[in-house]
């Protein structure tokens, strides 16, 4: 018998061990199957971009889809489309999470006595035929049949209008917060029931009336981009580019502006009056509008105005001043959070400031009303609907796309007429409040699966195209409709087209389709009407909001930038990111201000009860600074009862609300319109003797006078680094504990010598301050780009985030007022002071990074290219690299995040089909390891292929990372340091404005930060 050599011994071994892995692997075996016709634009490995339109706010920005092996990993914004140009919120970038969401419907499934049962699409016995009957029996019966949704684009709203002919149907368009009150505005004013658009792009003076044009307004991506940029061209010419903002509370617009006026809600209308006629009375406008406002205006003086608003009257003579020297001023109308029953007066006075400031026409366009655009809701239409179900009169309601048993407030008693509805039929996708009571679930395709168009203004016409096979067993709503129409028999049959929606789409576009299909869209200029002030304008009556019931405190209900209408609220982004003000995630709360916290006896977290003439909820205190002693604001956007990450499900509560929905405190009020009126009631508060921590990401809005959220004054701008130096000294305590040597320390270095010598890169990043506006956009690109996990409510509790990039907000410069007795205040807010820095933190790649030398296996170490690189399968979660951090910007693992883990049966991570989703360019982590920017390494690997291929180094602006490609201002800017000709290496030697985080610990950090600029008042 011949001997078993070596090689042979390894062999039998190593199959052995293999055998047995495999028998004892509980995870399952997957296998590879590779193309057996390859497409010819999919190299696996190489991503695939399409373009596209995101669905998830009213303002329609144009989308690039990222694939890889034809499933979508990411979502950019298009360069190519005029609103966004290649930014994107951050609602935008977590819409990607509906495609692979764990609460989608797998088909179509039927509802009777609350057990569902799966169905078939067709046949005898399946969801077409089930509908189609219902339709008719409805119809001989001699009820209505309703097709209730939003708006689909105009390609699906005229097919879905003739199937509402077909089968005998009304059709209801539902916004849950429509803009009916600017639309009849222009129309009172202007005789054009039209709504403006907005533009600030070149302006030098802006006042926003509660609008909140960059967080929650009709277009904020577009907005923040076009303040950015006429920020940046004033800064060119010399001249000072102004926000002023009129609201009660400091929200993510106030804390941008330059000037805060704390005004009484629901007097916006008043207030832009008064401006008004000080600068009419300063050289505003012309004869013949002095003449047609005379009367109008005579009982608009700054004093009354004072007294009704609460603004200065000193104030507003300076600020209606500088609108009449201003060369291109913009008032902005009020949002949602301040619609009144007399919003449609109030908006109609905006605009009448904005006429006598010359801004109609260019900087506010109004459009022809039958030039295109989207279709809008009517509020009364839905009331009326309501009415009909609650007397019977509906025996068939076909809802999509809407979720009114939410977003209306409970006081419309919709769910209540719902449940007397005969037959209720929801497309909806993903299970929420609607579709969990309907009859018949004919799920839609989501986003990323359709086809179909938008026109969100004239001559902006965006496609939508489906950019992976549907998940599920769904079918295109219209496609659904149609096969409805059909099966109602020859006669219906005949008026609707045979074929599916994405053939009468490719019709309807006609010629040039595909090259359109490329671009995402056609984009045309559409010229806004000339518009002048008609009589009726001279007439309206603005006067103080009617509000009921008699307690202590205004209430503001507000919707946030992250959670919307609540729409958000089952996206985990959405959750996980902290608001951008208050930086509380997963919660509710109530912002009331600290003197009547004081008097109340209520700390942060206490649980206070709010009650109104409509109802009561319980919800946590946050008192702040930032916010008038009348006023109660809670945002809104929770207390939802179906979803896997909107209510408690991963505690273990399925059902349970996760906070609650300031909606129930609200009648069921109307403006002028008709439209829904949120600002319409008092409140009165109680201490309910109990307490709940609340989820804050940060505790403290003050920096202690470390090197951190700098700015700088225009004055010593103008003086150069020595004076800056000089207010920085200052600010931080002059030689106390934070303020020594900070004179010399605000040259910047240079970290070109943090790499190899022999290295052509060394990778860094600039970040301006006085763009970032805090909307957390980057922080969820950063999220999807780099396999993030969320890790829920009881995580954050803990302190155990896993995002590799924060926004910190400062608030001021010095320490916090210290009263014997009392707790450190939490924040430093004061009313009219909006002096908020928001400042990025991330890994700052330092050239002495203190994380390296404490490593005990080198997992962290320094490459040649001066990144702070991490080998994730050599850390063993000793965690010293995060103690030695003083950035604190590692993340540990506690938990297996990445997988479908259950602990105690309750918590579920990266359910099914997320992790689809995840990117096949980034190491997915395990529970153990820590974490931590890498600026995004693949995308340079990525770029630095390319260079290999040609021959050449990485050109500037090749490499984006994701946090960079993302924001709407800007802000941030990434490259070579070594390139001098890089846009990164110039703004990162600004003598003025330059500065590195704590940089007196000798980290060497690669990103410059660039103080943010007061500008101080409007001078007028």
């Amino acid at each position: 018998m011949s001997e078993l050599d070596r090689r042979d011994f390894l062999k039998l071994v190593g199959a052995g061990a293999g055998a047995a892995a495999a028998s004892g692997c509980s995870e399952p075996v997957e296998k590879l199957i590779p193309y057996l016709v390859q497409p010819e634009e999919i190299t696996p490995g190489i991503p695939v971009v399409y373009a596209s339109t995101c669905g998830e706010c009213p303002a329609g920005c144009g989308l690039h889809v990222k694939t890889r092996e034809a499933r979508p990993i990411k979502l950019e914004g298009n360069p190519s489309h005029p609103i966004n140009r290649g930014t994107l919120c951050a609602r935008g970038q977590a819409g990607i999470g509906r495609t692979y969401h764990p609460d989608r419907y797998s088909g179509p499934q039927r509802r009777d006595g609350g057990v569902s049962a799966p169905l078939e699409w067709d046949g005898a016995g399946g969801a077409i035929a089930l509908l189609a009957g219902k339709i008719s029996e409805a119809r001989a019966a001699g009820r209505q049949v309703v097709v209730l949704g939003s708006d689909r684009g105009p390609t699906a709203n005229r097919w879905i209008d003739a199937f509402s002919r077909t089968a005998g149907a009304q059709r209801v368009i539902y916004e849950p917060l429509g803009r009916e009150a600017l639309r009849e505005a222009s129309r009172v004013a202007f005789g054009v029931a039209s709504e403006p658009a907005f533009d600030l792009s070149g302006s030098d003076l802006v006042i926003d009336f509660g609008g909140e044009l960059l967080e929650t307004g009709p277009s904020p991506t577009e907005n923040a981009r076009q303040w950015a940029e006429a920020r940046r061209a004033g800064e060119e010419s010399g001249r000072k580019a102004r926000l002023v903002y009129v609201g009660p509370r400091l929200s993510m617009t106030a804390s941008t502006a330059d000037e805060w006026l704390p005004a009484r809600p629901g007097t916006e209308g008043i207030l832009a009056l008064a401006l008004a006629r000080v600068a009419l009375e300063n050289g505003a406008g012309d004869d013949g509008i002095r003449g047609q406002l005379a009367g109008l205006l005579r009982s608009f003086d700054a004093a009354s105005a004072a007294e009704r608003t609460g603004v200065d009257a000193e104030a507003i003579q300076r600020i209606g001043r500088a609108l009449a020297e201003a060369r291109a001023p913009v008032a902005v109308s009020p949002g949602a959070a301040v619609t009144s029953r007399r919003a449609v007066a109030h908006s109609a006075a905006v605009l009448i400031l904005d006429h006598v400031l010359g801004a109609t026409g260019t900087r506010v366009k109004i459009y022809p009303e039958d030039s295109g655009g989207p279709r809008h809701g009517r509020q009364r239409d839905l009331l009326a609907l309501v009415d009909a179900m609650r007397s019977g009169r509906v025996g068939v309601l076909l809802i999509h796309d809407v979720n009114p048993v939410y977003s209306l407030p409970a006081a419309s008693g919709f769910r209540e007429a719902l449940e007397g509805v005969p037959f209720v039929a929801s497309f909806a996708s993903i299970a929420d409040e609607t579709s969990e009571l309907a009859d018949l679930v004919v799920p839609d395709h989501t986003r990323l699966e359709s086809w179909g168009d938008a026109e969100p203004r004239p001559g902006v016409r965006s496609l939508v195209q489906p950019t992976l096979r549907p998940l599920f067993d769904t079918r295109a709503l219209v496609d659904t409709l149609l096969d409805t129409g059909r099966a109602l028999g020859p006669e219906a049959a005949a008026g609707l087209p045979a074929g599916s929606f994405r053939g009468l789409l490719q019709e309807a576009w006609g010629a040039g389709f595909r090259s359109a299909l490329a671009r995402g869209g056609r984009f045309r200029p559409v010229s806004p009407v000339g518009v002048s002030l008609v009589p009726a304008a001279a007439r309206i009556e603005v006067t103080e909001p009617l509000l009921d019931g008699e307690g202590g405190f205004a209430l503001l209900a507000v919707p946030t930038g992250m959670l919307g209408d609540g729409s958000g609220a089952n996206l985990p982004w959405m959750q996980e990111v902290p608001d951008p003000v208050s930086k509380v995630a997963w919660q509710s709360w109530a912002e009331i201000s600290t003197a009547r916290a004081e008097k109340l006896g209520v700390v942060l977290g206490d649980v206070i009860a709010v009650e109104t003439p409509t109802g009561r909820i319980e919800v946590p205190a946050y008192p702040r600074g930032g916010i008038r002693d009348d006023v109660l604001a809670i945002p809104m956007g929770q207390g939802h009862r179906v979803g896997r990450f909107a209510t408690r499900f991963n505690e273990g509560q399925p059902g349970e609300p996760r906070g609650v929905s300031v909606l129930d405190l609200l009648p069921v009020a109307a403006d002028e319109t008709g439209g829904l009126a949120l600002f319409v009631t008092r409140a009165s508060v109680i201490p309910t003797g109990r307490s709940e921590r609340l989820p804050l990401v940060q505790t403290r809005d003050n920096k202690r006078g470390r090197l951190l959220g700098e700015s700088i004054s225009l004055l010593a701008l103008a003086k150069g680094g020595e004076a800056h130096a000089a207010e920085a000294s200052a600010s931080a305590g002059g030689e106390g504990e934070h303020g020594a040597g900070h004179e010399e320390l605000l040259v910047p270095y240079e970290p070109a010598k943090d790499a190899a010598p022999d290295s052509p890169y060394r990778w860094g990043m600039s970040i301006d301050l006085d763009r970032c506006t805090g909307c957390s956009a980057c922080v969820v690109a950063c999220y999807v780009e780099n396999n993030i996990p969320v890790v829920g409510e009881a995580s954050t509790l803990h302190a155990r985030q896993m995002s590799w990039i924060r926004i910190e907000r400062y608030v001021g410069e010095g320490e916090p007022t210290l009263i014997p007795g009392r707790p450190l205040p939490r924040n430093n807010e004061k009313l009219g002071d909006c002096d908020v820095r928001n400042s990025p933190m991330l890994c700052q790649q330092c050239g002495a990074a203190p994380c390296e030398p404490v490593c005990p296996v080198i997992a962290t170490f320094h490459n040649e290219e001066g990144l702070n690189g991490m080998v994730y399968n050599r850390c063993v979660g000793t965690r010293y690299c995060s103690n030695n951090c003083p950035y604190k910007v590692r993340r540990f693992n506690y938990w297996d995040y990445t997988r479908e883990v259950a602990q105690d049966g309750k918590l579920r991570y990266w359910p099914e089909p997320m992790p689809l989703m995840l990117n096949p360019d980034v190491t997915v982590r395990g529970q153990g390891v820590m974490e931590k920017c890498s600026f995004c390494v693949q995308r340079i690997q990525a770029a630095r292929q390319d260079a290999k291929d040609e021959g050449r180094n990485i050109r500037d602006g090749e490499v984006t990372p994701a946090c960079a490609q993302t924001c709407p201002t800007q802000a941030i800017t990434f490259g070579n340091m070594r390139d001098e000709g890089s846009r990164v290496a110039g703004r990162s030697k600004d003598p003025a404005r330059g500065y590195a985080a704590l940089w007196d610990l000798n980290t060497r950090p690669a990103i410059t930060y660039l103080s943010k600029l007061k500008r101080g008042p409007v001078e007028g």
